[in-house]
């Protein structure tokens, strides 16, 4: 359990944009025990508060803040969980005759977290009717998942390849914990959170650094209530204080593959591949790792597509993402089931070539300029440039910086970053065989069920 904890807290000054932007994050180490309770406290601090009570009040005072947006979530990033608050406002400045709008934006996200409707009495609780209907909309949610099948065979993959990992405990939920969360529990882990967290807070917009942590310090009462004390730093990549991680270094005595099959009724085989890179966000290799990705499967122009899908026509879609929190890569594509063989001895066949040093020249250059456009372009936006401020706190580097390091990889580097990649688990999806099918093969209903 982390305690005294200090929250930190960074303004980023740009004149790019007239809104200014505020996240604040609370970060626990992801844990089982704990993972649904959180995610519910989450659905049920952004619609209920003291004052306001409803999702219909709530949105009455948004539109009065001249349309100023607010969203909460929770989210398994690598080996922590967080909850994140969000509010996006106007800046006065640039607004006639406005109200100070920014300070009643951080009015609002501290009415938000730190004033929820739990009743004054002995026996503390949330509001029941709340807990409930979001407990409600929680499980079927969770349950949602089963009907995306490109995200279910995903997530099973990665679930069984990571089932005896803390990295494999499930990020929406679990429909089993429902049953023993209610208004008085959830209590409970609202204080964990307030109590035991990590803070981290970013301001971003045409604001002043003083005054944002003058303002901050007033309604968010940090001191008292969220933590030890506040580092506050301007325009600044490096922490003050050493931050929970999101890296996750636990590693899998690979012994041999895991093959894995299900039948649904489907009308498209779902083939999912999962390899460890053993490449994390903060090692040497990571930029090698990304280009790789980008040679490899990231991208329409990349040898997954190119290849399986366009000049064999084996599949609908095939495609590659990197999970560089944890070290691994992900293979998902859409096909029929009879292709699956061919598919995947083509699939291993891209990786063994980016081994063996086939690279082009072209497609080393087409990977590194689909990378620096998604990292310019992301930029454009005020949640944009926050993903990139975030990403560069564990990288300790700029946006520029990043560019550069991705500009200097070399095909050598990518080659040899492969060789490192293992393959782990493959989970095939499949359609359920016809019952007339079963008869004219030889299998009973019962096997062909299974």
């Amino acid at each position: 359990m982390q305690t005294n904890t200090t929250n930190h807290m960074i303004t980023i000054k740009t004149e790019k944009f007239k809104t200014i932007l505020i996240k604040v994050t609370f970060k626990a180490e992801l844990a089982r025990e704990t993972i649904t309770e959180r995610i519910l406290l989450a659905n049920v601090l952004r619609n209920s508060s003291k004052k306001f009570e409803s999702k219909k009040a709530l949105s009455a005072h948004l539109e009065d803040l001249y349309g100023a947006s607010l969203s909460v979530n929770a989210k398994k990033q690598g080996k922590l969980h967080t909850i994140s608050f969000y509010i996006q406002v106007a800046n006065e400045k640039f607004l006639k005759s406005a109200p100070p709008l920014f300070e009643a934006a951080l009015k609002t996200l501290s009415e938000i977290m730190l004033n929820p409707n739990i009743s004054k009495s002995a026996d503390q609780q949330f509001d029941k009717d709340v807990v409930d209907l979001e407990s409600r909309l929680l499980r079927e949610e969770i349950k949602s998942i089963y009907d995306d099948k490109t995200s279910y065979a995903l997530k099973k993959m990665v679930a069984k390849m990571c089932e005896n990992e803390n990295f494999g405990i499930s990020g929406d939920g679990y429909i089993d914990d429902l049953a023993n969360i209610n208004e008085k529990t959830l209590v409970t882990t609202y204080e964990s959170m307030l109590n035991n967290d990590e803070v981290s807070i970013v301001v971003l917009g045409d604001v002043e650094h003083a005054d944002v942590v003058s303002l901050l310090e007033n309604h968010f009462k940090l001191n008292s209530q969220m933590g030890t004390k506040l580092s506050a730093v301007e325009n600044h990549l490096s922490p003050v204080e050493k931050q929970l991680s999101p890296i996750d270094w636990e590693e899998k005595d690979m012994r041999s593959m895991t093959t894995l099959k299900e039948e649904q009724i489907v009308s498209q085989t779902k083939l999912n591949i999962g390899y460890r890179t053993n490449t994390r966000m903060t090692d040497e290799d990571y930029f090698a790792m990304l280009i790789f990705n980008g040679v490899f499967g990231a991208f329409a122009h990349s040898k997954l597509f190119m290849n399986v899908r366009e000049k064999e026509s084996l599949c609908y879609y095939c495609s590659s993402q990197l999970d560089n929190f944890k070290g691994l890569l992900y293979v998902y594509s859409g096909l029929n089931a009879t292709q699956v063989p061919k598919a995947t001895q083509i699939i291993d066949k891209q990786l063994e070539n980016i081994c063996c040093g086939d690279i082009t020249d072209q497609e080393l250059l087409l990977a590194k300029k689909s990378i620096i456009n998604a990292k310019r372009s992301s930029l454009d936006s005020a949640s944009g440039m926050l993903s990139d401020l975030e990403s560069g706190l564990i990288l300790g580097l700029t946006a520029d910086e990043f560019v550069e390091k991705v500009e200097h990889v070399v095909a050598a580097d990518v080659s040899r970053v492969a060789k490192k990649i293992k393959k782990d688990t493959v989970f095939t999806l499949e359609p359920q065989v016809p019952l007339e099918s079963q008869a004219t093969t030889g299998l009973s209903a019962a096997e062909g069920s299974k």
